[in-house]
């Protein structure tokens, strides 16, 4: 009669560490499969549903966001070739572009620090404290394009003090470089169409040459003067 190895000290040992192997993998496999199935159902469910975003949508029209600007709004119409309002600026601060009317045309500014991304706030009176000589030609050349002008107007950056002229130069504080210029159109119902990813004007760290591109008040068009891109 033949022995059975299994009942040997040894054997049992031996058939102990195989049961036991066994139930390992019955239990991964288990498991991998319940993965399976919940994976599968959660991407099924997903299915049913379309995706969305909470960000901002980077192209969107001034007739759904607050103030709701319009063409005839921001220039109070067209004479000569100029608008009949005198130099302005409208930030919508919730999609962080600010729209500026000069005696020129009309560009949109990204209102994002090129610090470290934060949003700048207008102000009418930007070089209040950092010493600036605002006789300088240096300083003068950002506002040509606003004849008239009382105080030197642009955005100061709440976060870590810098500071942008009108034309979104950067002149003081920590910025590295200007703030972009972004595209803007008048739509056929009077407001402005805005691209946030669509730049017109990029200046790199120490280039303060104020950008040309300007929507024409009469033709409504862009000029066409990309700087940068």
């Amino acid at each position: 009669m033949a022995l059975n190895p299994y009942d040997t000290p040894r054997g049992r040992i031996r058939s102990g560490v195989e049961t036991t192997r066994r139930q390992f993998l019955l239990i991964m496999g288990t498991l991998a499969a319940v993965g399976a199935t919940i994976f599968g159902g959660i991407e099924s469910v997903n299915f049913l549903f379309p995706g969305a975003t909470n960000e901002a949508p980077a192209k969107f029209k001034t007739n759904t966001t607050l103030p709701a600007v319009t063409f005839d709004g921001l220039t109070g119409g067209v004479s000569g070739g100029k608008a009949k309002n005198a130099p302005a600026v409208v930030s919508i601060t919730a999609d962080r572009v600010s729209i500026v009317l000069d005696d020129t045309g009309i560009y949109a500014v990204s209102l994002i620090c090129t610090h470290l991304g934060c949003t700048p706030n207008y102000v009418t009176d930007v070089t209040t404290g950092t010493g600036t000589n605002t006789s300088s030609p240096t300083v003068t050349q950002h506002y040509t394009n606003e004849q008239g002008h009382t105080t030197f107007n642009g955005w100061a950056c709440p976060c870590h003090g810098s500071r942008y002229f009108i034309d979104s130069t950067n002149f003081y504080g920590p910025a590295p470089r200007p703030m972009d210029w972004v595209s803007i159109e008048v739509s056929p119902d009077g407001f402005f169409v805005i691209d946030r990813k669509s730049i017109v004007a990029y200046r790199q760290p120490g280039d303060t040459t104020p950008p040309q591109w300007r929507l024409d008040v009469t033709t409504k068009q862009p000029n066409g003067k990309t700087y940068g891109v």
